[in-house]
This record gives structure tokens, sequence and C-alpha cells, in this order.
């Protein structure tokens, strides 16, 4: 398990200029008391469907793979920005073949 890196905290003085500066900004005001015991859990306040996995598409994984220059020149060239999903199809079609014959 990795050590959590040591916690730096702030001296008074330092505190007192985020403190002021966090006051005089009328975009992103600090929580107050008030404001943290209104707070209720995303659950209880977002419908069910917030939730939800975005999109019907399977599951990914990321990962690092050597593709070979003529093979990724093909695919972006023909392709553009869509190039991924198509070689997921390409190497898909290969499994569903080889599945197929066995």
């Amino acid at each position: 398990m990795k050590a959590r890196p040591k916690l730096i905290r702030p001296t008074p003085e330092e505190d007192a200029a985020i403190t002021t500066a966090a006051l005089s900004d009328p975009d992103n005001p600090p929580l107050t008391d008030e404001d943290w015991a209104r707070m209720r859990p995303a659950r209880e306040v977002m419908p069910p469907s917030f939730f939800e996995p975005v999109g019907s598409s399977p599951p990914r994984r990321f990962f690092m793979a050597e593709i070979e220059f003529d093979v990724a020149d093909h695919f972006t060239r023909e392709f553009g920005e869509d190039w991924q999903r198509r070689l997921n199809e390409a190497l898909r079609e290969v499994i569903t073949r080889k599945q197929a014959a066995e």
C-alpha cells in the first residue's frame, strides 16, 4: 500500500489570507454552517437514473497496446476520430469468425 503524503497545514497567517480571499469571491462564497446542515446525500435528491451507467456500451478497460504504424495509420485515415470504435469492431469480427469456425 502506498504511503500517504504528509499533510502540510497552513500557518494561521496563511489560513487567514485564504479565508479572506474566499470571502471576497462573490462567485464562490464559502459554505456556512447552515449550508452544511441543509446538505443531503446525492442519492436522496437525484433521480435513480443519475446513477445508472451512461450509454449502452459495454464496460471498458484501459490498457496499452502496441499497434504497428501501418494499421494505426489505416484506421485513423479511414475512420478519423472514430478509429478506436472501428478497430474494436474489426477485432470483435475476428473473434466471432474464430468462434464460428470452432
